[in-house]
């Protein structure tokens, strides 16, 4: 459901705390097997997993190369990059 629906948008106030990581951490894996890694991204940090830097970094890359610019700059802010991050934004948002 959280890979179809989306993970935002998602109500799991019914559940655990200790429920949600579970469910938010399987979505993640779930997730990342369909390719859709900005959502397996979003569900770890809200399964307090810890994020794939590199794997962010390379994404980061190629949504500058493609332009969107916005998106690489919150994803650097994620990395750590925030020089890098900084570069971006003053210069292409």
């Amino acid at each position: 459901m959280l890979a179809e629906k989306g993970v935002e948008s998602a109500d799991l106030s019914m559940f655990s705390e200790e429920q949600r990581r579970m469910i938010y951490s399987q979505a993640a894996d779930i997730l990342m097997r369909l390719n859709k890694h900005e959502s397996a991204f979003i569900a770890m940090e809200l399964a307090g997993r810890p994020l794939p830097v590199e794997q962010l970094k390379r994404i980061a890359e190629n949504k500058i190369l493609l332009g969107q610019h916005r998106e690489a700059y919150e994803l650097l802010l994620k990395t750590g990059q925030k020089e890098l991050a900084e570069f971006v934004k003053a210069n292409f948002l």
